[in-house]
């Protein structure tokens, strides 16, 4: 039996559905119940649990062999930081309390030691947590989401503008998130010998300017890019709701992604999914985009 944490996000799902098309025993874990029914139809096995409750995520883990392990995200409104750490703490300490074949840790792109620069610190320290644990595990860092763009869709067609935090000419790894979810699958599947760091990213790089080119076909009018000055980019974070201890960190994260102020993965995987395929995917799927039909 395989456990996936965070089998509603844009990851997690990916990971359960290919498990699943593999013939492989599943249980998802749920923050609710809303979603159960769906994924019991599918075949997977569903547990709702907290997993800041470590007790209660023990449980759950003392039923399975294997483990995709993802740290979900803090609402913005709070101390992300503080509050992501304290998710990712209480996840190992139910891995250490069970014995496992295999771990398999999505983490990101940027992972390095550090406070207040969101993602990049909480999901280092969960890297080095799971990694000193006695259990074989995998991480698996990721490039910049195609997916973080999808929320931005909708005024993008309404206002034919689409608002950047990264330079409009700068290219930068994506990659779609299904692919990750179906790379993560592939090494918990594999031998527990295959063990160790990997990358993955989409077949190229890609600047917003190019993600504003994909939205201009799809919604066939003219998508003019604005790049959101870096002095301006913690009032941003404050104007869509972050609160102050959020809004530092992730400007802070910001600004090393854009930087490149990170090891550069010298063979990463690369996904099938280009940008121009991902985008006409994910536009028809209207209501995820609160598009009009």
């Amino acid at each position: 039996m395989d456990l996936v944490l965070g089998a509603n996000g844009h990851v997690g799902s990916a990971v359960a559905q290919r498990l699943l098309a593999q013939g492989r025993a599943v249980t998802v874990a749920l923050r609710t119940p809303a979603h159960a029914q769906a994924w019991e139809q599918r075949g997977a096995r569903t547990a709702v649990v907290d997993v800041c409750n470590t007790q209660a995520l023990t449980t759950v883990l003392a039923q399975v062999s294997r483990a995709f392990v993802l740290n979900p995200p803090a609402p913005p409104n709070v101390d992300t930081d503080k509050a992501e750490r304290a998710s990712a703490r209480a996840i190992v300490a139910a891995l250490r309390q069970v014995r496992l074949e295999k771990i398999v840790v999505q983490s990101t792109y940027g992972a390095q030691p550090g406070e207040h620069c969101a993602d990049l610190g909480v999901l280092y320290t969960l890297e080095q947590d799971v990694q000193n644990l006695p259990t074989p595990c995998c991480i698996v860092r990721a490039a910049y989401y195609m997916s973080n763009w999808l929320p931005q869709a909708a005024a993008a067609r309404t206002n034919g503008v689409l608002q950047s935090l990264i330079p409009a000419d700068l290219a930068v790894p994506m990659v779609a998130p299904q692919d990750v979810g179906h790379f993560a699958a592939n090494l918990l599947c594999a031998p527990t010998t295959d063990t160790g760091l990997y990358a993955i990213e989409g077949p190229a790089t890609y600047t917003p300017a190019q993600v504003g080119a994909c939205f201009a076909r799809l919604f066939n009018r003219p998508i003019r890019v604005e790049a959101i000055p870096r002095n301006t980019w913690k009032e941003h974070y404050l104007a869509n709701g972050f609160s102050q201890q959020a809004a530092t960190s992730y400007a802070n994260m910001t600004a090393i992604f854009t930087k490149q102020h990170y090891d550069q993965p010298q063979q990463p995987h690369k996904g099938p999914t280009g940008l121009a395929a991902y985008l006409a995917s994910a536009v028809a799927e209207r209501p995820l985009l609160g598009l009009p039909r």
